[in-house]
């Protein structure tokens, strides 16, 4: 446990953030101790069962970080403050320019309601992380953090946060605030103040006036420089499109004539669709307005009606019934309120999905835990592409290594949940692949799709066979056709 801090501590220059989330107990003198389930509770036999925090304390200490994080999560964690009398103003953690953090006073016990994954206070500061605070800063500092939960965890009968603020530590933005985000972004994203989603406006001038959309004819608004898009009309121009309701299959622009007929491939390069690509990286979200137009089942009866923020998940290219090839983007409507990651309670209780085995990859699709664990240890948690070879480890000894699959499991593809169709690559190529900077050849040759060129080969296991045909489904989702390569900032025909 300490090693790793002096690591760390050693590295760091700016910020150091320590988190200790366990068991707490005190030893013979009543100083607090980290402890592991199976330490007895007599503080004489568990004395070699735990880690003194003081230990812990000069590891912070000796690092050359500006700053020092500390937050703990155990039984008697104030013991880590002190109490401030006073008759005493010495503290076990006095060092300039730290802000520490527990989720009890030196007396309390750390609360795990039943049925949770994590305690209440740990579940908070998560919650926090997840959903940010509604009307608070775009950066949120630990003071107005610990402010937040404290209400929450108080106003539930749980025990209330300590906290020590050296040298204005708690003033140091900590996060960036997720509600502010969803709800603004740069100007011209988000919400509009004084419009409330579900209004309906007569025409395309009415939507400008009000902010929601400026062009007068184009369904994309936004651009690739300023970080994205800020709003889209589904308005029937595409018959390719889908609406099922919280989740959309957008059809790019461009290849059209003055008729709206398709004549032309669509381009990444097109402004409305470089705009959207870059909407899955920037995540500043997106307006959405339904036209009576369109064929959707949510859409007006006439005129337009502004229906809420949505997020750009990925996109993938399509080849129509008349032979050219379009661009789709996935979105995904932002949720007031977000279903938590862990649910509590039982399976019945969940609708029948076990979150300790069923992982939400989208709003109507879930992963299995199980799958992804064995490809990743057929591999030994070493990513797949070429010679990258990287394999993530935490302090704790344990190895990650995400995975992805070649035919999404989401709507529109449905791709099925199996070994064969999984990879195990590292975050960066599980990137790429998501958004077809490379694909695979039938004889595993991995292509930059960017340049045209191969980039080495995909690695294989004797305890896992990848499926050609979700090999083969993932190159069409990008590549263009023989002879022309799909490249997210256009268009190459150097290499079949």
């Amino acid at each position: 446990m300490i090693g790793p801090v002096h690591v760390s501590g050693d590295e760091a220059t700016e910020t150091l953030f320590v988190y200790y989330a366990g068991h707490g107990t005190r030893d013979s003198d009543g100083a607090l101790a980290l402890a592991l389930p199976s330490t007895p509770a007599d503080p004489a036999r568990g004395y070699f069962h735990t880690v003194p925090f003081d230990l812990l304390r000069k590891a912070i200490l000796r690092s050359r970080a500006r700053h020092r994080i500390v937050i703990i999560d155990c039984c008697y964690s104030g013991s880590a403050i002190g109490t401030m009398s006073a008759g005493d103003v010495q503290t076990q953690t006095y060092i300039e320019g730290t802000y520490v953090l527990t989720s009890a006073s030196p007396h309390q016990l750390a609360r795990a309601p039943e049925g949770h994954e994590f305690t209440a206070f740990t579940s908070e500061l998560l919650k926090v992380m997840r959903d940010g605070i509604p009307e608070g800063e775009r950066l949120l500092t630990l003071e107005a953090i610990k402010s937040h939960i404290t209400a929450n965890l108080t106003g539930q009968g749980f025990p209330e946060p300590w906290a020590q603020n050296r040298n204005a530590g708690g003033t140091l933005p900590f996060i960036r605030n997720v509600a502010s985000v969803q709800a603004s972004g740069p100007p011209g994203y988000g919400e509009i103040p004084s419009v409330d989603e579900g209004t309906l406006f007569a025409s395309r001038a009415d939507l400008r006036e009000a902010g929601l959309h400026r062009p007068r004819q184009a369904g994309i608004c936004g651009s690739k420089s300023n970080g994205g898009a800020e709003s889209i009309v589904l308005s029937g121009g595409y018959e390719d499109d889908e609406d099922h309701g919280d989740v959309i299959i957008y059809t790019g622009h461009g290849g059209q004539n003055d008729h709206g007929d398709q004549i032309a491939d669509q381009r990444p390069t097109d402004s409305g669709n470089a705009a959207l690509i870059t909407s899955i990286t920037s995540r500043y979200p997106v307006r959405v307005i339904r036209g009576a137009g369109s064929k959707s089942p949510y859409a007006p009866p006439e005129g337009f009606s502004y229906d809420g923020l949505y997020t750009v998940e990925n996109y993938w290219t399509k080849v129509r019934a008349d032979g050219f090839r379009v661009l789709q983007f996935r979105l995904e409507k932002l949720q007031d309120t977000r279903p938590p990651i862990v649910p509590t309670g039982t399976p019945m209780d969940r609708a029948g999905v076990d979150i300790s085995r069923w992982e939400p990859v989208s709003l109507e699709a879930y992963r299995d835990r199980n799958v992804a664990a064995k490809v990743a240890k057929a591999h030994g948690y070493v990513c797949q592409i070429g010679e990258c070879g990287t394999v993530i480890e935490t302090p704790a000894g344990f190895q990650i290594t995400p995975t992805t699959h070649l035919k999404p499991i989401t709507i529109p593809h449905k791709g099925p949940d199996i070994e064969a169709n999984v990879l195990c690559v590292c975050p960066n190529h599980r990137i790429q692949l998501d958004l077809g900077v490379i694909t695979i050849e039938d004889d595993l040759q991995v292509i930059d799709e960017i340049h045209g060129v191969p980039i080495g080969e995909l690695h294989v296991s004797p305890g896992h066979k990848v499926g050609l045909e979700f090999i083969r489904y993932h190159r069409e989702l990008f590549r263009r056709r023989r002879g022309d390569c799909l490249k997210i900032c256009g268009w190459r025909g150097d290499r079949c």
